[in-house]
């Protein structure tokens, strides 16, 4: 049959209107079945359809309270609208006598329940449903309609058979169409026309997800077609949330870029260095300071010792503004150059190696605070411990050396606030942003589409994430204490230019190794000292098993180094009980379907 014209529209908006209504069509088999689903449709002058439904179903063994009957009352009309169908329930029977039952209106749903609570029925059962729907016709420039889903694709079992039959008023009738299958199908199913009265047949029988769906055409003005009754819709999440207009791109853009400018402001204020007027090494207190000016770098000087004759691991902050177990590892080497132990190397098979530390008697009250909560942590009452037992039980350890050596540096007012602290507030004021910014996307997106406006928020809250690690800020002290330290960083790196020097005071080697550590130039160093015996300086705190070389000993300490991370920052095991073995027209594109099932 041809497809009238106009059509096309309506079908393709229904269409997506009983995609979106059915959602996820169940396709699980209760293991009951509906033998025979017949809808009688009779059409008033007043385009009120009068629609009785016979529902036969099979329950088999099964003990159920009755069925239920879902029909769509809502649907998508246009980008702000949604057109809405009112339909009355008159009655439920068995075809001889009522049948208790409940309607009540679920999620734009008319939903009828049909049963007793505490009455159960099996086998054959046949309810009758009697209801009325207005403002489901349509009008066209030339003809009126019907475009009706007849039974639903929203049940979770099969339809043995499935027709209806449509009564309009006498003379008006012009053509109708049949289709059957899933949501768009063209199949065609069984159409018969008999004086004023169209009769639809499915050609087989229907699964779950599948409907049959009908299109009757009228003469115009044979009924009373009411315009659509339309509701302003209800926004999806996010396919409506995201108007495209001049006031939400234009408030979006303000927000966004008045948020990042905030957070730039910030960093301009709390995230860049302070730094002295003049050049000074060790300032008096009250001397003028001013943030680090943007664009200006100062130059390197090479420094040949340690500035201030800081520990390495206090030095390891002022770079990166974060202690970490490389830090931590320079400390452990750095004790046994002093003489609080000393370190072995343990070969194991196929030249895996393990460490053994060993505590000396020494004295401990020239050891800095993080440096006696090191020593102790690593032996805990013993006078020798090997690195692979320290993996698991070092971790309290070392968060309490980091957090002390960040005490030392506020001590010595090298930062403006607590490094940790600035940078946990920023993170966390992030995360919160975003949070916020991702609510206020969902519901701005959902009352009013708004939902640019969420997005600039968590724009913000990620640029406040992101430059949450730049948020701590030197003072201008540790800001000079920087610059002495990349000069010492640069004698270190560039070693090999100082080697007749250190053939003349090899036990530089020793004393500077942890400084090394720290800078992360290990082989380096080592590499500056080649040819050169510094054997005698490392005899007394590292214990090897070939002759000793810088180089052997920069590579076993690399690995060593490894394994002390390793360990250092391994979580403790868990104490959990748990074992850990184990086109147009088609099916679907009119008004009414929907589903049900049983309870």
């Amino acid at each position: 049959m041809r497809i009238w014209a106009g059509r096309a529209v309506v079908a393709a908006i229904a269409l997506a209107l009983a995609l979106a209504v059915s959602g996820g069509t169940a396709s699980a088999d209760e293991g009951w079945v509906i033998t025979s689903f017949h809808s009688d449709i009779q059409m008033g002058h007043d385009s009120l359809l009068t629609i009785t439904e016979n529902i036969d179903v099979d329950f088999g063994s099964l003990q159920k309270h009755g069925i239920f009957r879902t029909i769509p009352l809502q649907y998508r009309y246009n980008d702000t609208e949604d057109r809405y169908y009112k339909v009355v329930v008159i009655s439920v029977t068995n075809g001889q006598r009522s049948i208790q039952y409940d309607d009540y209106v679920d999620n734009f749903d008319e939903v009828i329940k049909i049963g007793e609570t505490d009455r159960t029925v099996s086998g054959p059962q046949r309810y009758v449903v009697k209801y009325t729907v207005q403002g489901a016709m349509n009008r066209f420039a030339d003809h009126d309609e019907l475009f009706w889903n007849v039974d639903g694709d929203r049940w979770p079992v099969p339809k043995e058979a499935v027709s209806a039959s449509v009564t309009i008023p006498a003379g008006s009738d012009r053509e109708a169409a049949c289709y059957e299958g899933p949501a768009g199908s063209r199949e065609a199913c069984s159409v018969t026309h008999l004086n004023n009265s169209y009769t639809f047949t499915a050609q087989r029988p229907l699964s779950s997800g599948e409907q049959m769906s009908i299109a009757v055409s009228l003469e115009s003005g044979a009924v009373n077609v009411i315009p659509p009754m339309l509701t302003a819709r209800a926004r999806e999440f996010p396919d409506d949330a995201f108007d495209i207009n001049p006031l939400t791109v234009g408030l979006a853009l303000l927000i966004a870029i008045a948020g990042i400018a905030a957070v730039a402001w910030n960093w301009w204020r709390h995230g860049r260095d302070r730094a002295y007027l003049t050049r000074y090494y060790e300032a008096p207190a009250g001397t003028p300071e001013e943030p680090e000016p943007l664009f200006k770098h100062e130059p390197l000087v090479v420094e040949f010792g340690p500035p201030q004759n800081m520990e390495p691991a206090a030095l390891g902050p002022i770079l990166d503004e974060h202690p970490g177990p490389q830090d931590v590892n320079a400390s452990i080497v750095g004790l046994a150059v002093r003489g609080y132990l000393t370190i072995t190397d343990v070969p194991l098979f196929l030249g895996f190696h393990d460490w053994q530390l060993t505590k000396k008697q020494a004295d401990e009250n020239a050891l800095l605070p993080y440096e006696r909560t090191l020593l102790n942590g690593l032996f805990e009452g013993r006078d020798e411990v090997k690195v692979s037992e320290l993996k698991g039980k070092f971790r309290s350890t070392l968060q309490s050396v980091e957090s002390q050596v960040v005490s030392d540096a506020m001590s010595r007012r090298l930062f403006t606030a607590n490094p940790n602290t600035a940078r946990g507030r920023w993170g966390c004021l992030g995360v919160g942003v975003l949070l916020l910014g991702g609510v206020a996307t969902y519901f701005l997106g959902i009352e009013l589409g708004w939902g640019l406006i969420g997005l600039a928020v968590v724009l913000i809250g990620g640029v406040l994430v992101a430059t949450a690690m730049n948020m701590s800020q030197r003072s201008a002290a540790g800001r000079e204490l920087l610059l002495k330290t990349l000069g010492f960083r640069l004698y270190m790196d560039t070693a090999e230019k100082y080697r007749q020097q250190f053939a003349e005071k090899a036990e530089i080697f020793t004393q500077l190794l942890p400084y090394a550590i720290v800078f992360g130039v290990v082989n380096k160093w080592a590499k500056a000292f080649e040819g050169i015996d510094t054997s005698q300086a490392n005899s007394s705190w590292y214990v090897g098993n070939a002759p000793f070389q810088a180089a052997l000993l920069s590579s076993s300490l690399q690995s060593m180094n490894s394994s002390i991370s390793t360990a250092i920052s391994a979580s403790p095991p868990s104490s959990g009980s748990s074992s850990g073995f184990g086109g147009g027209g088609g099916s679907g594109g009119g008004g009414g379907g929907g589903g049900g099932g049983s309870w």
